[in-house]
């Protein structure tokens, strides 16, 4: 495909979800990724998108520079939700949850909402799928709320979720640096929240998608040996994960 081509084709699919990733436009046009990066990089010359870590955006998707928690929930799909089914089994009827803020969380509500168990959480990503139908019990903690994160912060967040515990917290990041075996993410106070929640769980899962490897964050939350269980899509760079990686 020529080169008018592929920029009308990635133009068009902007247009369609506002957020676009090299790897996907990579498969659906059957070219290297090296080659649509280089069109993204001449689209941003011509003022047509906004290139961001991983991919790129219409210009008005931008906020301070990060993408829309909104925008993001978009960006690699498919992987996030094959980590969410893999951690959802662990989840019996009867026991209480905590699910943290992020688009790597967001699907495994979803499937959670179906069981009969108690959800904590300040992620209002999940409110959309919470229905008459859903079997779970769902307690969305106070404090203040942030639009473009879709998430509750606070002193007021923080003092509720002192008095929860859980069977089981499911945690998101923004980055993980295998060599360092760090865990980062962007928020101070986001970084509270899941070290409380952290600690008042009995087991602790770690859920991300493989583009979040070897990325460095402001703020380290911890070791991912710290975490029962960390899943992850596999990467398409890296053959061997620790022992208390589950890669599906």
């Amino acid at each position: 495909m020529i080169a008018s081509a592929r920029n009308a084709y990635i133009l068009k699919r902007l247009e369609e979800t506002g957020i676009i990733d090299y790897k996907s436009i990579a498969k659906e046009l059957d070219v290297s990724e090296a080659t649509v990066r280089r069109d993204f990089e001449k689209l941003e010359k011509n003022g047509q998108l906004r290139r961001v870590q991983g991919g790129a955006v219409k210009n008005d998707e931008m906020i301070v520079g990060e993408l829309s928690m909104l925008a993001k929930n978009n960006v690699n799909a498919e992987e996030k939700q094959n980590v969410a089914y893999a951690a959802a089994q662990e989840v019996q009827d009867g026991e209480s949850i905590y699910l943290d803020c992020g688009t790597s969380i967001a699907p495994l509500a979803q499937i959670l909402l179906k069981k009969k168990v108690h959800i904590v959480t300040n992620n209002s990503l999940i409110l959309p799928y919470i229905t008459q139908q859903a079997a779970a019990d769902v307690f969305l903690l106070g404090g203040r709320f942030s639009p473009a994160d879709q998430m509750v912060t606070g002193p007021l967040t923080e003092n509720t979720l002192s008095t929860f515990t859980f069977n089981r917290c499911f945690i998101g990041c923004m980055g993980l640096d295998l060599t360092k075996k760090a865990v980062y993410v962007t928020d101070m106070e986001c970084l509270a929240l899941k070290k409380m929640a952290m600690r008042n769980s009995e087991k602790t899962y770690l859920l991300l998608d493989a583009s979040k490897e070897n990325k460095k964050g402001p703020f380290r939350l911890a070791e991912y040996t710290d975490f029962d269980v960390v899943y992850v899509n596999k990467g398409e760079h890296r053959k061997k994960y620790p022992d208390n990686f589950i890669v599906v």
